[in-house]
């Protein structure tokens, strides 16, 4: 059986402990051999630091694939940005012998293992590829009967539309989602565009994108991505911060932004309070559960 090491990044335990508690119970519930990568560093966002210091997000982002090497694990990532991260970076040392020399010395100079075997997974993989869709939907004890836009990110279309984004899809609708299209389906959440021109990060990404939500009366958007549900809460608070002195919420605040584990785990049986789904949201979640409580 796998062992799997799950790289947690900087967002969700700060932002989104409902969303790792539900990874966890998931996980568990699933029958993975399922805990955390231990020692980890930042994953060092490639759209940040890859321009700024190849060598240094190279080397430093190595060094969590030195960990899961030492601790023997294939390394999960469900934040999109670290997983590009450690997928990219493992893909450069088998490709570039040059940069794999640097990254050697400097990890040898630290007492730990070159990553000659390890394997970056996302979690949508293991989830859709390790443990499969008949297996997901077997563990459904509750279908979810829930109308949803969805917001999968940039970073999880490397491998091609047909991967990641379709697994996502899949599994949504295992659970009983009822995916509404919309035109910004592929449209970037504005994290990075956030750092140069915030205006348009908010309402031409964020804001569109939940109005929109809004209109076609979805219960809820889903992600999987952390950065993802970092950049929407930010705009979630500016767009409310920005009403307040009007006395009313702007639309896009009202549509609650849910990660899969969430709904998987709901699927699955668990209570809301089994992962603490009330609090910390940049949007409520009250009216969807009294929903799904009526289903």
């Amino acid at each position: 059986m796998k062992r799997y090491g799950y790289f947690l990044g900087c967002v969700m335990p700060v932002k989104m402990p409902w969303a790792e508690k539900a990874v966890m119970l998931v996980a568990k519930h699933l029958g993975l051999h399922f805990d955390y990568l231990r020692g980890t560093t930042c994953c060092i966002r490639p759209g940040v630091w890859k321009p700024l210091d190849y060598d240094a997000w190279l080397t430093l982002t190595s060094y969590n694939l030195a960990l899961a090497e030492e601790q023997e694990v294939v390394l999960v990532d469900s934040c999109n940005g670290c997983w590009i991260s450690h997928y990219e970076t493992l893909q450069e040392l088998r490709e570039n012998s040059e940069k794999r020399e640097m990254v050697a010395s400097y990890l040898k100079g630290i007492g730990k293992p070159f990553p000659e075997h390890v394997e970056v997974r996302h979690f949508l993989q293991v989830l859709y590829e390790d443990v499969g869709l008949e297996k997901i939907k077997r563990k459904v004890k509750r279908k979810l009967n829930l109308r949803a836009t969805r917001h999968i990110g940039c970073h999880a279309r490397k491998l091609g539309d047909d991967v990641l984004p379709r697994y996502f899809d899949e599994i949504l609708e295992a659970l009983g989602v009822e995916i509404i299209d919309t035109p910004y389906d592929k449209m970037c959440c504005g994290l990075l565009l956030f750092l140069a021109d915030p205006e348009r990060s908010v309402y031409e990404r964020v804001e569109r994108k939940l109005n929109y939500a809004y209109e076609q009366e979805a219960d809820f958007c889903a992600l999987i991505c952390s950065g993802c549900y970092d950049q929407f809460d930010r705009a979630v608070r500016i767009l409310r911060k920005e009403a307040e002195a009007k006395g009313e919420l702007p639309k896009a605040c009202s549509v609650p932004v849910v990660h899969l584990a969430e709904l998987m785990a709901l699927a699955f049986g668990y209570k809301p309070e089994d992962f603490g789904m009330q609090h910390l949201r940049c949007t409520p979640v009250d009216r969807l559960l009294a929903k799904l409580q009526g289903c």
